[in-house]
């Protein structure tokens, strides 16, 4: 069995519960407060003049909320992986439950979901990831492919297709560190925007390879030299990957 599949029956054999639902709620709460201040910043309205200029469409909309959210530096961060799943998963949930006929409870739960798919791969990349790929960005289409196909209804084959999908697609350098453009922001949005395209084209029948983590011209080869693939799966059965996710009090990883 692929690495995908497994990640697949592993996710899908968890129960989630009024717990999970309520922490999803305070991140979906703490992801809003950050597209509502990234907004109000040089960046957001330069995001917001170019989401204007055209009508609005769901994956527009993934991008823009997922930018803004991550501009002021202070959504969550999953410590072990690196990943902020919040600005990637969540402007995903948010601009399909304004198009689908979805209640709250189901985007929390495509949320929790979306958060594991994207912290485990995240756990599974290596530190060597890290000094050249932006986890936000790489891990992230997992996560939001994730989410959107929990949304959609896939069945396992199409889960495996938009994961496949989603990682062909992974992207994200520091570069612009060096002299401080404003990509990092992308670095979110399309991550989002990338996961969401992924399942919807899964649920079209629109194939993906099963193989790309673990391939040899894969995800972990291509990105990852020190890369760790039992991370991916260790501890099945115990706590979702959000109950280590958290909240920043500044903008700052710690």
């Amino acid at each position: 069995m692929t690495l995908t599949a497994q990640l697949i029956e592993l996710i899908e054999s968890k129960a989630i519960g009024k717990k999970e639902s309520e922490v999803a709620s305070w991140f979906v709460l703490d992801a809003i407060a950050n597209f509502v201040a990234g907004r109000n910043s040089e960046q957001g309205r330069i995001l917001e003049g170019w989401y204007l200029d055209e009508p609005a469409e769901t994956s527009r909309t993934a991008f823009w909320m997922g930018a803004s959210m991550h501009i002021q530096e202070v959504d969550d961060l999953h410590r072990q992986s690196v990943v902020h799943p919040g600005c990637v998963v969540i402007p995903t949930v948010l601009a399909l439950g304004m198009r689908e006929d979805i209640s709250g409870l189901q985007m929390l739960e495509a949320v929790v979901k979306g958060f594991e798919a994207c912290t485990r791969i995240g756990n599974s990349v290596g530190p060597a990831h890290y000094k050249i790929w932006h986890n936000t960005a790489t891990c992230g289409p997992f996560g939001a492919a994730y989410a959107a196909g929990t949304l959609f209804g896939l069945e396992k084959e199409q889960f495996r297709d938009a994961l496949g999908n989603a990682g062909t697609q992974s992207s994200g350098l520091w570069e612009f560190s060096e002299n401080g453009a404003m990509s990092k922001h992308l670095h979110a949005g399309r991550a989002g925007q990338s996961g969401l395209l992924s399942a919807e084209l899964a649920k079209l029948g629109f194939s993906g390879s099963p193989t790309i983590l673990e391939g040899k011209r894969g995800f972990y080869a291509a990105c990852c030299p020190d890369a760790n693939p039992d991370a991916l799966l260790v501890d099945p059965e115990g706590s979702w990957q959000i109950h280590k996710t958290s909240i920043k009090p500044w903008p700052c990883c710690r």
